[in-house]
């Protein structure tokens, strides 16, 4: 990595994006493209007190470092200080070539400048590039009501317009020109499953520290507070059939913003389930035996009742 060397600074890249959207699959593609040939660290901040998204990167086969900081954004002040002293500890004792962070959905990302410009910090890495994800089938409704959506799109050097394959040309073009009104100086791309053309993420590791002009309208905006969402974490080794499980999730899908984790079913068979606003899939899986483990995020989620309620579902 050239540019690393000649500025002796650590590219630090960016991604952000709501609940739901595509960042881990994005992350994923990073891996494939550049873990052969780079020494990477992913660091990923999950709200919950728990990381699915995680084992899933984990099981790439790509070597990477990966940090996992969870219960709440690296952005809040709450975390921001311990967060700033971690990543000093990460770039000492690992060394890494590029460091990634997948932020939180939940997370409102214009103290990035704080964070990087710590004393700890300000010497050892640079933004390199800001990517934000956002999900096209939910974009239009959520953005009104939920003000972090649109500052993640707002500090973006690229926008992914992702999902694009299950809603009209009409939609995404509504949704593209939203996006070009929060932010018209970053590059747009439309995708499904975040694919890219050829080479594109190679930029986010060639941007020097000086391209970075479409950041400086954020200076002035305050982060938003914080954001009223409930969180459950379900871990169980009991089993449940696939048509209970469906019946648990429809009792949750419309109303909470993500459902993600790994379900062992009572066939015997390990189930992915990925869900958003009321989009779920279950997909079959090859993984490492282990309990269940199911994430919940939304404003009305009890997590004693979410854990309660597939516990009636397993019987």
């Amino acid at each position: 990595m050239d540019q690393r060397n000649s500025l002796n600074s650590i590219p630090f890249v960016l991604v952000t994006g709501f609940l739901g959207s595509g960042k881990t699959t994005l992350l994923k593609r990073f891996l494939n493209a550049h873990a052969d040939e780079w020494k990477i660290a992913v660091i990923q901040n999950e709200f919950a007190n728990a990381n699915v998204d995680g084992q899933e990167l984990k099981e790439s086969g790509k070597t990477f470092k990966i940090v996992e900081i969870n219960k709440g954004s690296v952005f809040c002040v709450c975390l921001l200080s311990s967060f700033v002293h971690s990543l000093a500890d990460l770039i000492e004792s690992y060394q890494p070539d590029v460091i990634i962070l997948e932020a939180t959905g939940l997370a409102d990302p214009i103290a990035i400048g704080q964070l990087l410009s710590a004393k700890e910090l300000n010497e050892k890495l640079y933004l390199a590039h800001v990517w934000c994800v956002v999900d096209s089938t939910s974009f239009l409704d959520l953005e009104p009501r939920v003000q972090r959506m649109t500052h993640q799109v707002r500090i973006a050097d690229t926008i992914i317009l992702n999902k694009t394959d299950v809603v009209s040309q009409e939609h995404v073009t509504r949704v593209e020109k939203r996006v070009v009104e929060v932010n018209s100086h970053a590059n747009i791309i439309r995708a499904r499953f975040c694919e890219l053309p050829h080479g594109i993420l190679n930029e986010a590791f060639i941007q020097r520290p000086d391209d970075n002009k479409n950041r400086s309208n954020t200076q002035d905006i305050k982060p938003h507070g914080p954001l009223s969402v409930c969180s459950a974490v379900l871990r169980t080794t009991e089993t449940i059939s696939r048509r209970n499980l469906q019946n648990f999730l429809q009792l949750y899908e419309k109303t909470a913003y993500r459902i993600k984790g790994y379900v062992n079913l009572t066939d015997q068979t390990i189930v992915s389930v990925q869900s958003c606003f009321g989009q779920t899939t279950l997909q079959t899986i090859l993984k490492e035996p282990g309990p269940t483990e199911l994430i919940a995020l939304g404003p009305l989620i009890d997590p004693h009742e979410f854990t309660r309620e597939f516990k009636k579902m397993t019987r």
